[in-house]
């Protein structure tokens, strides 16, 4: 508890600081949003290497399931095996992100209990402590992320039917959020989705299509 409140207020610190430099707690917010994703962006790059890797086994796991659809046990030994050979960990995945979670958790709680001074609009938002009574900013939040999901979310194998819920559920629960809470977070999300897509980009993890992995037989 101690090091989240640490956290929290070396968020707010680094936030009051950027405010100080530009008179403006949507630049702040802004550029904290782009601090906060550099420093995590080594374990982002590890998560896109494991997505892009799951992307090109999603031919050979499909094969799998459907080889050994009748029997779970056999299909989990040999996914397993698929793993080992082509030198990846399933739970590796998940590993960045819950690393970044007290990061991110500390950063939502900075912006929200912030107490904004001065000036609160930015840009067509008249109080950032407040939600956009506009809803752009609820717009453009679930269009980055649509867009996000679509470019790092694998398109070839597995359920198409849980992939369109992936693509729709996702958008509009934080769609829902950002009408309700303060527009700085909106505003941090959609920063933070715009970095991690070009990420992806750059990173080369975006495919238009997953291409056959090379395992050892």
């Amino acid at each position: 508890m101690a090091l989240f409140n640490a956290l929290v207020s070396g968020m707010q610190w680094v936030m009051q600081f950027f405010y100080n430099l530009t008179h403006s707690y949507g630049l702040a917010i802004i550029l904290l949003t782009i601090v906060v994703r550099v420093v995590i962006m080594p374990l982002y790059h590890g998560q896109l290497r494991y997505m892009r890797k799951m992307q090109e086994l999603q031919p050979e796991m499909k094969r799998l399931q459907e080889k050994y659809k009748k029997d779970p046990q056999r299909l989990n030994q040999e996914m397993m095996e698929l793993y080992k050979r082509v030198g990846t960990n399933p739970l590796s995945g998940c590993i960045p992100m819950i690393v970044q979670l007290p990061i991110l958790y500390a950063l939502f709680a900075a912006l929200m209990h912030f107490h904004y001074h001065g000036s609160h609009s930015f840009l067509w938002l008249p109080n950032l402590s407040l939600p956009d009574p506009y809803y752009i900013l609820p717009v453009i939040v679930a269009a980055t992320t649509l867009w996000q999901t679509f470019v790092t979310m694998p398109r070839t194998g597995g359920d198409r039917t849980q992939q369109m819920i992936t693509y729709i559920m996702m958008p509009a629960m934080l769609f829902f959020i950002s009408m309700r809470y303060a527009s700085g977070l909106s505003l941090y999300w959609a920063i933070a989705t715009f970095f991690t897509v070009g990420q992806a980009y750059l990173s080369g993890a975006v495919r238009t299509q997953a291409s056959p992995a090379k395992v050892q037989k």
